[in-house]
């Protein structure tokens, strides 16, 4: 892990292990799923590989959603660090949608006409917009903090819309839209300089953790 600078945040975002919705192709959304066998085993190789690398954090910050929350436990245990639960963390709202498997919701909506960036997700969810405001907040939030080394256990949608709002992306049609992949357990390193205020994208969606695992990849976005 790249080294940690004074005055500087340094923040790891991290998406939680695989949860049982995850196995079985349901959407989560904020249904709450706690994690899969392999989700707990993706979570103690990282913890592992952390704690043989000298690496730590000031901090955790997770959603409260069980399959970020036992993510963060799992690490919190191994590397001895205190968790904060904080709602703005928590997955996207995905409506009528949530709980339901991938290929019924295409079959379901699949007709429609394409949502725009203010309509609610899947009739009562968040709106693209929702979501972005929801995620600058919690940027916002986080850099009001004391200079620091904080992990962020989150999830898939909420992650990407936090890039978004850090690199200037606002919501975009379905067509247009630009996406960042993150695997179960996997994170992205991030840094922002108080001083010169300025955001260094260190890397995205590391997984070198799991390279013994031979776990299949799942960069579904909840």
């Amino acid at each position: 892990m790249s080294k940690y600078h004074p005055g500087s945040h340094f923040i790891t975002i991290l998406r939680h292990g695989k949860s049982q919705a995850n196995e079985e192709n349901v959407l989560q959304g904020q249904m709450d799923s706690p994690l899969s066998t392999d989700g707990i085993r993706q979570s103690d190789a990282l913890a592992d590989h952390w704690k043989a690398n000298g690496t730590t954090f000031h901090k955790i910050i997770s959603s409260p959603l069980g399959r970020a929350h036992e993510t963060a436990r799992i690490i919190s245990d191994r590397l001895a660090i205190p968790i904060e639960l904080d709602e703005k963390w928590m997955e996207r709202e995905f409506g009528k949608a949530e709980g339901l498997p991938y290929d019924e919701i295409l079959t379901k909506y699949n007709e429609l006409p394409p949502r725009s960036i203010y309509e609610p997700a899947y009739e009562t969810g968040e709106s693209d917009w929702d979501l972005y405001i929801r995620a600058s907040k919690a940027i916002q939030q986080l850099i009001r903090r004391p200079s620091g080394n904080y992990l962020v256990v989150s999830h898939g949608a909420i992650i990407n819309a936090a890039l978004a709002s850090i690199l200037g992306i606002t919501p975009r049609p379905p067509n247009q839209r630009i996406r960042f992949r993150f695997s179960n357990t996997g994170y992205g390193q991030l840094e922002f300089n108080a001083q010169t205020q300025n955001w260094s994208i260190r890397s995205l969606n590391n997984v070198y953790h799991l390279s013994k695992l031979g776990l299949e990849s799942d960069t579904s976005f909840d």
